[in-house]
């Protein structure tokens, strides 16, 4: 008993926290990300750099 509840609690543990990443889709590098319409867009921030960067070294 006491390892399935152990079990629910990671699990319900581990789709809280993806929840918090939805928006990843955006830092993708792709065609549609790279646009530079689309880097306006987001927030200054280390994602968009990281972005950045992707969409200049591929």
């Amino acid at each position: 008993m006491k390892m399935i509840v152990q079990s629910v609690a990671t699990l319900m543990a581990v789709f809280a926290l993806s929840a918090c990443n939805g928006n990843n889709a955006d830092y993708e590098v792709n065609d549609k990300n790279c646009a530079p319409d689309h880097v306006r867009t987001l927030p200054e921030d280390a994602k968009r750099d990281t972005l950045v960067e992707g969409c200049m070294t591929r």
